[in-house]
């Protein structure tokens, strides 16, 4: 199963932060600081995944299909859309922290997830060694 996929046509990304067996999509809602991300929550409370538009799905389009996503630290699962993408703002809801390489919460930088809310086989096998 990929964690990322990218539709050309309609020019989305969709990430996957659980296995989609792990949790149903209970609703869909806008990130209130950016309206190119959608989330979809699970009927754990927890974002299943989230789709990206414009700018967004662009910085994202080149992981889809990778292997290794993620970085892992002693707390927390971190994704970046470029190597050293700095972080001027954030955004954290359901134990996701967005982050974004301006003041104003529209170049997305990527994420960082909370590993006592997301921590997961899942993960762990898109994570680098």
């Amino acid at each position: 199963m990929q964690a990322v996929t990218y539709d050309k046509d309609s020019g989305l990304v969709y990430i996957h932060l659980l296995h989609p067996k792990e949790s149903r999509n209970v609703r869909s809602e806008e990130l209130k600081v950016n309206d190119c991300i959608l989330l979809d929550i699970g009927q754990n409370g927890k974002i299943a995944g989230f789709e990206c538009f414009g700018e967004a799905a662009l910085l994202c389009a080149p992981f889809a299909g990778k292997s290794r996503l993620y970085v892992k630290d002693a707390d927390s699962y971190h994704f970046r859309v470029r190597q050293q993408a700095s972080v001027r703002s954030s955004y954290t809801v359901y134990g996701v922290t967005f982050c974004f390489s301006d003041g104003g919460y529209q170049e997305f930088a990527g994420f960082d997830l909370d590993e006592s809310m997301y921590h997961s086989a899942f993960l762990q096998r898109l994570t680098e060694k």
